[in-house]
């Protein structure tokens, strides 16, 4: 991997008290790159991309987001810093029920990014335009599907202009018919080059998707591989075993 990485890891290890959850992990993201990191529950993946973007801490080792180093004890500066870089989307929407799908859109971009309202609802409405979710601006979430709650999240997440974007499982909490439109959102981003990490079980997604495919199994990374090679050649009894059972 080039030197101009948008996300580089080395030697990252985290320990929950004496349960060591992510070992050396060694990972670098070009930009523009589409990186789905599968495994099963409780491998680490989730917390390795809450690391990536300061939500967890680390114990050892190095990891370097958009350009911002963020140590073992990074500085609320740093935190700040990466999070205006990096965008999250979690299993779970987040968005304040009290407020209306474009003013959960605007808060950080005003707050944060310092543009004035009319900015940010401007950009807001674009980019729910680009989630099929325009004409919702005004309600609020209770008022929408799993589904479009998550789109909106995602919207929201775009508002922020991040230069990598992070997904947790973000299907997992989702019915099963509307998994395709909160997935093909998603899709539609890869296709327009946004560089993201996403964590997700759905393999026809990464097969379609990623330029590469991570498995973690028990805090480590035990394969990296295109699609083709993954699914068609795996190389570890491990990540064999895996697609047995996910596949089947």
């Amino acid at each position: 991997m080039s030197n101009d990485a948008l996300l580089r890891i080395a030697g990252l290890n985290k320990w929950y008290g004496d349960y060591h959850a992510l070992r050396d992990i060694d990972l670098a993201v070009a930009p523009g790159e589409k990186i789905v990191v599968c495994g099963p529950s409780g491998s680490g993946k989730s917390s390795l991309i809450r690391c990536v973007n300061g939500i967890e801490g680390f114990d050892t080792g190095e990891l370097q987001a958009c350009g911002i180093a963020l140590g073992p004890a990074a500085s609320a500066a740093d935190l700040l810093a990466v999070r205006r870089s990096v965008g999250m989307v979690f299993q779970q929407f987040n968005l304040f029920p009290h407020m209306t799908v474009l003013q959960n859109c605007t808060l950080a971009p005003v707050s944060t990014r310092r543009q004035t309202p009319r900015e940010a609802e401007a950009l807001a409405l674009e980019l729910l335009a680009r989630v099929r979710l325009a004409d919702f601006a005004g309600r609020y979430p209770a008022q929408l599907s799993g589904g479009q709650q998550q789109r909106v999240a995602i919207a929201r997440a775009l508002c922020m202009k991040p230069s990598l974007m992070l997904f947790d499982e973000p299907t997992s909490a989702l019915d099963p018919e509307m998994v395709n439109e909160v997935l093909d959102t998603i899709v539609a981003l890869a296709a327009d080059g946004m560089s993201m990490v996403c964590v997700t079980h759905e393999m026809g997604f990464a097969r379609q998707v990623a330029d590469r495919v991570v498995f973690m199994d028990e805090g480590q990374i035990l394969e990296i591989a295109t699609p083709d090679a993954f699914f068609g050649a795996p190389q570890h009894e491990r990540t064999r075993a895996f697609l047995g059972e996910i596949l089947r």
